[in-house]
């Protein structure tokens, strides 16, 4: 498709008739070869450069081409405009990987600058800045417009973009119009460009300082450029949009009233039952089931930290639980455990008699509370001198409301006798199949580009690929991951996977621009906002990261979401931050409440790429006792409708306790996805943190894939010291 005539003449006169015929001028070609560029029209890029070689006739050229990372540089020289060798070189060109611009800038010699590329970068957030005249070229129909805006701007530079239309070509509906004002803040973020991205018309206001006023539709985009930064709000339902230019970017002026009216009465459990709070003359302390680690096998597990001044014995038995102040020096120091109202026979410190508690099934616990003193004798008499324990069970509050009898919370038959799970199945998929027919890496690569556009919809494929080429050549592997964040509109199951993927394999580089994607596609789902922050703390940018679970905590991340399901994780993160970078952070706006560390033998936390995803994840301890944890429907219907809502995929278990020293072993059982149409495969990740809150704090990470149906594999396998 050739150009019309007033363009060759706009693109010679952007270029320029300055150049001697006899003379060789510096030119760099910096040539965009990533995924998304394969559909650019490179006829018209060709036209482009034929249109330029014709006025500068000779020229010293370094072809650079990239993709997420600097790809080749090569010398070309152009004599009398015959520039066939570097065509030939791009005509043989594969595109392929993510976009970064980062180095761009170092691999460019003085002189001028083509720079081809659709704005898309996706694998960088710098801005280059070159030294010589820059023109920016895009033949892509699908490109970012406020990308390629800031390049110019940034580089004074000419953007060339063979899709924009004339106004006659498309004239624009009035509807929907905004209008907007936009104060100077701090003086070096005076003078902005302004634009509506999608709107053809009165596009751009150039060094705004004051108010302004300009034309958008429901949907455009209002972008702001200032410096080398770039701020970008939708437009939405509102007719007049308010905003400030602040040294953090352009906000929305907007204040969110609420009330609460009616509270319910808070109450607490005492040796009476029920009792409201403010009518109760003494402290009373309870943890609920929530509170107890899914990881406890043993019920001394589910109050370990969890109560001031409660210890447990020289063996860590339940029966033999210490509390503040004891009564007696020289008799019983126990204190009482009574469980659904039943008081258990009591242990004797003076005697050595110990009656053991480990027939208590800590997954059946509804709630545990400590009373002392006053509290634990009113009811209790001298049996309740050192304190007492009530448990109350799940069985005893079901049988409460159903009229049932209770069974006292026993647990039986969870000694493990099965064979170690290990999955030695190599995965199997047709794509696969087709890339081991290649005899080297070089054919199987070939293989993958022909194949690719065939399966690229699969969540798990650029993960499945990547995976066969990483043992034989990671720099290739990586590229081939980079993919997931060139494709259009990516499934969140393919963001997470890459995003859980990357921070098992290290790649941390790679997880921040998985995270950051998954928070601009799904900003309604409060796990993109906690990746965010775990990728900004692996890379070492502790105090975003901080900035980022303190408003998940206080809501201020995102005013309109839930974050509350997340708050146990959030807030031992944020705990465990400030206990490893003391004085590092600044924590003015943290609750006090989590400036406390907390200490555990080891730490885990499980995550999964599909939201929707059935699973089993068998716990085995150093005693070979285990427990099951399910992420299914049936066994807990509510929790995975409030995941579904409230867009969490992750949870966390606590390991403490002598008993928990030794081998332990998780085993994954795959039960398939709650919606059938989604066969997006499932990868499940434990990370292990051991010595959790302490100096030699360290972390290990698993990851398995899931998607036939019925699936066992061995998750994990790690020792506690």
């Amino acid at each position: 498709m050739k150009l019309t005539n007033w363009k060759i003449i706009l693109i010679c006169f952007l270029i320029g008739f300055s150049s001697n015929a006899q003379e060789y001028k510096n030119v760099s070609i910096c040539w965009d070869a990533s995924l998304s560029m394969q559909n650019r029209d490179i006829e018209k890029d060709f036209y482009f450069l034929d249109a330029y070689f014709k006025t500068v006739q000779n020229a010293q050229v370094s072809l650079v081409t990239f993709s997420d990372r600097v790809l080749s540089k090569d010398t070309h020289q152009v004599t009398s405009g015959d520039w066939s060798s570097i065509k030939k070189e791009l005509q043989a060109l594969t595109y392929d990987g993510a976009t970064s611009y980062e180095s761009l800038s170092s691999y460019v010699d003085t002189g001028e600058v083509l720079f081809f590329t659709d704005g898309k970068q996706n694998l960088g957030s710098g801005t280059p800045n070159f030294n010589g005249e820059l023109y920016i070229i895009n033949s892509n129909k699908s490109f970012d417009k406020a990308s390629l805006n800031l390049l110019s701007i940034v580089n004074n530079g000419n953007l060339v973009d063979f899709n924009e239309k004339k106004d006659s070509d498309a004239p624009f509906d009035n509807t929907n119009q905004y209008s907007g004002t936009i104060y100077s803040g701090t003086a070096g973020l005076q003078g902005a460009d302004i634009y509506v991205q999608g709107n053809e018309s009165n596009r751009v206001k150039s060094n705004v300082t004051g108010g302004f006023s300009i034309d958008g539709r429901v949907g455009d985009t209002l972008v702001v450029a200032y410096g080398n930064k770039l701020e970008k709000q939708v437009l939405g339902e509102n007719n007049t949009l308010n905003f400030s230019l602040e040294d953090q970017g352009i906000q929305l002026q907007e204040v969110v009233v609420s009330e609460t009216i009616g509270e319910p009465e808070e109450t607490i459990t005492t040796g009476y039952g029920e009792e409201n709070k403010d009518k109760v003359g003494y402290a009373v302390q309870s943890i609920s089931s929530d509170d107890i680690s899914d990881a406890a096998t043993t019920p001394d597990m589910a109050i370990q930290g969890k109560f001031s001044g409660v210890n447990l014995g020289q063996n860590e038995d339940l029966s033999q639980v210490t509390m503040r102040p004891r009564m007696t020096l020289l008799g019983n120091v126990y204190g009482l455990i009574v469980i659904d109202g039943v008081p258990l026979r009591q242990s004797d410190s003076a005697s050595g008699t110990v009656f053991s508690s480990d027939f208590i099934n800590p997954e059946n616990i509804a709630e545990i509370t400590v009373l002392k003193g006053l509290a634990a004798t009113n009811k209790y008499g001298s049996l309740g001198v050192n304190g007492v324990l009530l448990i109350t069970s799940k069985t005893a509050t079901y049988a409460k409301e159903s009229g049932g009898k209770p069974d006292m919370a026993r647990l039986r038959d969870n000694i493990y006798e099965d064979k170690i799970k290990v999955n030695n199945k190599t995965l199997v998929t047709p794509y696969l199949k087709e890339l081991k027919n290649g005899k080297s890496i070089r054919e199987a690569y070939d293989i993958y580009l022909n194949q690719r556009e065939r399966y690229w919809n699969a969540p798990e494929y650029f993960l499945d690929v990547s995976n066969f080429f990483l043992g034989s050549s990671p720099d290739l592997a990586e590229r081939i991951l980079s993919n997931v964040l060139e494709v259009e509109n990516p499934p969140y199951e393919a963001l997470r996977a890459l995003f859980l993927k990357c921070t098992e394999q290290e790649n941390h580089a790679m997880a921040v621009f998985a995270a950051d994607k998954m928070l601009e596609f799904f900003p309604n789902k409060i796990q993109s906002y906690f990746d965010v922050a775990l990728a900004q703390k692996n890379v070492g940018n502790l105090q975003e990261s901080l900035n980022m679970l303190n408003g998940m905590v206080s809501g201020d991340a995102n005013l309109e979401l839930n974050f509350s399901p997340m708050e146990k994780m959030v807030g031992t993160e944020i705990r465990n931050m400030l206990n490893q970078n003391k004085g590092k952070l600044d924590i003015d706006k943290v609750d006090a409440k989590y400036r406390n560390n907390v200490t555990y033998n080891a730490r885990l936390i499980l995550d999964w790429s599909v939201p929707d995803a059935e699973f089993s994840v068998q716990f085995v301890n150093p005693q070979k006792r285990f427990f099951t944890w399910e992420h299914t429907e049936i066994g807990d219907r509510k929790r995975i409708l409030e995941e579904l809502q409230n867009g969490n995929s992750s949870e966390q278990f606590e390991i403490v306790g002598a008993e928990t020293k030794g081998e332990w072993i998780l085993n994954a059982t795959y039960l398939g996805n709650r919606t059938p149409k989604n066969e997006a495969a499932t990868f499940l990740k434990c990370t292990v943190q051991y010595n959790f809150g302490k100096p030699n704090q360290r972390s290990e990470e698993f990851i398995i894939r899931l998607q036939e149906n019925g699936d066992e594999q061995q998750l994990a396998r790690f020792t506690v010291d």
